[in-house]
């Protein structure tokens, strides 16, 4: 559990869990800036799948801005977690490719601290899971996702929604 001093407030599980989801939509426009103003200034994003960190709010916004372009995001469902934390699951789509993250973000004094992020690609399960000659009790292959999501749509004024 992630523990900061008294004096430094959470939001409200709802007031949390709309700023996440303004985040990915400010993301999903590309809208840098003001993504970056949802950031504490020493934020830092841990992307725990390739040991990367990234320190600072100008930081994490300019990984994802640079990231090559091309791919939408899909967020699939955002939750309040019992310890002040907001969870959110993403896909992204890009090039005929998904990927998946898992975000919880720590949100204090009304600002994004932290995320913590396990992001996974979408590929076929391993061979020795799809043998037919060796089929595993209860295993069937899944439709491919392709869950719209939550709107992540923005209103027309860049200081709006």
């Amino acid at each position: 559990m992630h523990v900061l001093p008294d004096n430094h407030q959470p939001l409200s599980a709802g007031e949390g869990s709309a700023l996440v989801r303004r985040f990915w939509a400010l993301y999903q426009a590309r809208r840098w800036s003001e993504a970056q103003a949802l950031l504490a200034p020493s934020a830092e994003c841990l992307w725990w799948a390739t040991q990367e960190r990234f320190r600072g709010a100008d930081a994490v916004v300019h990984v994802n801005a640079v990231y090559p372009e091309g791919w939408t995001i899909h967020l699939l469902d955002v939750q309040a977690l019992a310890d002040g934390r907001v969870l959110s699951l993403v896909r992204v789509d890009q090039d005929g490719h998904s990927f998946y993250a898992n975000s919880y973000f720590l949100i204090r004094d009304g600002l994004i601290q932290q995320i913590d992020e396990y992001w996974s690609d979408v590929q076929a399960a391993p061979a020795w899971r799809r043998d037919p000659l060796a089929p595993l009790v209860g295993r069937a292959a899944m439709a491919v996702d392709r869950r719209c999501g939550l709107p992540l749509a923005l209103s027309g004024s860049p200081n709006q929604d």
